[in-house]
């Protein structure tokens, strides 16, 4: 039986398994997330921020730190994924100008700020032109492998990113980087399949035989049973957004079905650290205890 990952060392700490890995943004788009963050080190084990709010942190992060490529962008109607020497670049048609997120850029970047860096990708949605789909995933492992080559921070611990739309499709990309040297293996583009349990299974399952004892980590899937089924298909980390999301909506987790009407800022901070806390399984901080049980009575009475 194969043995698996039970923790990953960072420079700013270990990192524990099963993780759940809460997103943030900085740069003031979503203000409920700086409100949060000062909580996370009570509540998570690590925080994952993408490349483009990454460019806007003016803070040091007190928790090992994941900094994703920002590749979700390729899905925007107004992004082309374009082949470059080989390589995977990211076009964002910005007004007058044209955004470019390249390999280099990016690994630069995580260089600066991470302890944990995801290569560039490009996701694969379904319904995906099969040409296409598997041009987005040989850039995908392109980037990766050039990642690879040339990080220069040895304590910087990377991950190469899968983009697959089916189990077959994911063990090519998991070949391609078993044994090469990379820290961790991380899978995309499994949220809009989400409701296909099943394939979402499949796939992880697919990438767990082919690259061993490797830490799995998956974008995105952060409902807590989803998380649930996800580690004992054969991950070891998963991260979301949901958390805050839910919270601006004035849902948790804890009461479905319940919704705290025209919720204040206070009321979606208790909410979304109510949220981190369901999905973590840790204790809140004493500090905001009785403000959460509060807004945990106002859910119920609605």
């Amino acid at each position: 039986m194969l043995t698996r990952t039970t923790e990953i060392h960072t420079r700013r700490g270990r990192i524990r398994f099963p993780a759940y890995v809460p997103v943030t943004t900085f740069g003031g788009s979503y203000p409920l997330d700086d409100l949060v963050r000062p909580y996370l080190p009570r509540l998570a084990p690590a925080m994952m921020v993408s490349y483009h709010y990454a460019r806007q942190m003016k803070e040091d992060s007190r928790l090992p730190l994941m900094v994703d490529s920002g590749g979700f962008a390729s899905l925007f109607a107004n992004a082309h994924v374009v082949n470059q020497d080989g390589l995977g670049i990211l076009q964002i048609q910005r007004e007058e100008d044209v955004e470019t997120v390249n390999p280099r850029e990016v690994l630069e970047l995580q260089e600066r700020i991470a302890d944990i860096a995801f290569t560039l990708d490009f996701p694969i949605p379904p319904g995906t032109d099969s040409r296409e789909a598997l041009r987005r995933q040989q850039l995908t492992i392109a980037n990766a492998h050039w990642a690879l080559r040339n990080r220069r921070r040895q304590d910087l611990l990377l991950y190469a990113v899968i983009q697959a739309w089916d189990t077959e499709s994911a063990r090519v990309c998991a070949k391609s980087y078993a044994g090469a040297g990379f820290d961790g293996i991380a899978i995309g583009g499994l949220v809009p399949r989400a409701r296909d349990t099943a394939l979402v299974t499949r796939i992880i399952e697919a990438v767990r035989e082919e690259v061993g004892n490797l830490p799995i980590h998956v974008f995105g899937l952060g409902n807590p049973e989803i998380a649930a089924r996800v580690y004992a298909a054969g991950a070891d980390s998963v991260d979301s957004s949901a958390y805050v999301q839910l919270a601006a909506e004035g849902k948790m987790w804890s009461v479905p079905g319940r919704i705290v009407a025209d919720p204040t800022p206070m009321d979606r901070l208790h909410i979304a650290l109510c949220n981190l806390a369901t999905a973590t399984g840790r204790a809140m901080p004493l500090s905001t205890v009785s403000l959460v049980f509060t807004t945990h009575a106002l859910a119920v009475s609605e």
